[in-house]
């Protein structure tokens, strides 16, 4: 029975943590002429997909210090005449109260701050579910998020300080292309006809431009510390 009891509470302590993690989601409509302008600080996997509606879908699944300050996470929506925004950020005097029982099974995603004598933990876990028109003009930023682009044949500028940035492409569509990272490495199984390749690999950083199938949407994929993988659709 004691057996019995113990595994009832983990269970219903598991459930509680399941339904704890926040969700935001938001729709917005946008005009052909409005840019989708994406600034999303903070993140772990930010996966944005195309779909045949004139509308921005957002879902932001989050848990900060194991739920206890969600608080912490400041989500903002904007529209105005020239871009659709969303714009995500922490609020660090709330983070502050961090403290290291919040993360003890998150070693990957905990941080550790000392300021003025003062200590505090933070672990986040920060995903993003992101619907855009197909052909809309995108502009993707994070410090730390991993970028998965898919089906998106409009201009796409996405920059990621250390995560890294995956987009598939129309074969048959063309782009101008721009792909740039400075410790990672660049892959693509897609036919790009290069206008900068260069003889030799520089030591640190470099950025590659081309066209594919004549030129097109502007494509720019940057990271600094992580890879570029640009595919072929399916």
């Amino acid at each position: 029975m004691k057996k019995i009891f113990l595994l009832s509470l983990c269970c219903l302590f598991l459930l509680t943590s399941a339904f704890a993690q926040k969700v935001v989601e938001k729709t917005l409509p946008v005009a052909a002429n409005q840019k989708i302008d994406l600034q999303l600080k903070f993140g772990n996997d930010i996966k944005i997909s195309a779909w045949d509606k004139k509308e921005v879908y957002v879902k932001v699944s989050y848990s900060i210090n194991s739920d206890r300050l969600n608080d912490a996470l400041k989500i903002n929506f904007n529209s105005g005449a020239e871009a659709v925004q969303v714009l995500v950020d922490l609020d660090h005097v709330l983070l502050k109260t961090g403290r290291a029982e919040d993360c003890p099974d998150q070693q990957n995603n905990r941080s550790y701050s000392s300021h003025n004598g003062q200590s505090y933990y933070s672990c986040t876990q920060i995903d993003y579910e992101i619907k855009v028109p197909r052909n809309g003009n995108l502009v993707v930023n994070t410090i730390n998020g991993n970028i998965e682009l898919r089906e998106i044949s409009g201009p796409v500028n996405a920059k990621s300080i250390s995560g890294f940035v995956d987009m598939n492409w129309p074969g048959k569509q063309g782009a101008n292309i721009a792909l740039k990272t400075i410790t990672g490495e660049v892959y693509s199984d897609v036919d790009i006809a290069f206008t900068n390749k260069q003889k030799e690999i520089p030591i640190v950083g470099y950025q590659l431009k081309g066209n594919v199938n004549g030129g097109g949407s502007e494509v720019k994929l940057e990271t600094i510390s992580n890879n570029i993988y640009f595919r072929r659709k399916e």
